[in-house]
């Protein structure tokens, strides 16, 4: 997967998610998948309906609440405006929970 260093642990889990319900490893470069790909597009392929089955897993995977904020203005489009959203949520949970 081209520019996918950061967040390695969500990567990981990212990439389990993809591979579990869409049989798409991020990691195999024979998709030449980028991390800015619409994924709707033509590399990923994804219908709509499985981008609620994407939300679905991944607030289940990472235990956190997706808000409407991030779905309303666009931002569940592609891998790395998903991997900023599961950090927001992830470090909105640690603030709630000091």
């Amino acid at each position: 997967m081209n520019n996918f260093s950061e967040d390695i642990d969500i990567n990981v889990r990212l990439n389990n998610i993809f591979k579990k319900r869409f049989d798409i490893d991020l990691f195999n470069n024979q998709y030449d998948i980028n991390i800015e790909d619409n994924l709707l597009g033509r590399k990923f392929k994804l219908r709509a309906r499985d981008l609620i089955y994407l939300l679905y897993d991944i607030e289940k995977e990472f235990d956190i609440e997706i808000s409407e904020f991030h779905i309303d203005n666009i931002k569940f489009n592609n891998i790395n405006n998903i991997r900023d959203i599961i950090n927001d949520a992830l470090n909105e949970k640690e603030k709630e929970a000091m």
